[in-house]
């Protein structure tokens, strides 16, 4: 999960936390302006790692999260 903005990063999960897609992790304030930028997983899975430092840039790396692997039968198909 990288940062979509320059600011201020406060997440709102720890390391080996269970997220869902489309869940907050946390949120970058801009101390400039006062905006908030949320920020979601893209996936559902365990955080494995997960950017502790205050000040972010856009792209730095704020979390990981380890997904489960897609199965033959979670794509649609069957195999005998």
């Amino acid at each position: 999960v990288e940062a979509p903005a320059a600011g201020l990063w406060y997440p709102d999960f720890t390391r080996g936390s269970e997220v869902t897609a489309g869940q907050t992790i946390g949120h970058i304030l801009d101390p400039v302006d006062g905006r908030e930028h949320k920020v979601t997983s893209p996936a559902t899975g365990r955080v494995i790692f997960g950017m502790r430092g205050l000040t972010v840039i856009p792209g730095a790396a704020l979390a990981a999260i380890a997904a489960p692997a897609p199965t033959d039968l979670d794509a649609g198909r069957h195999t005998h």
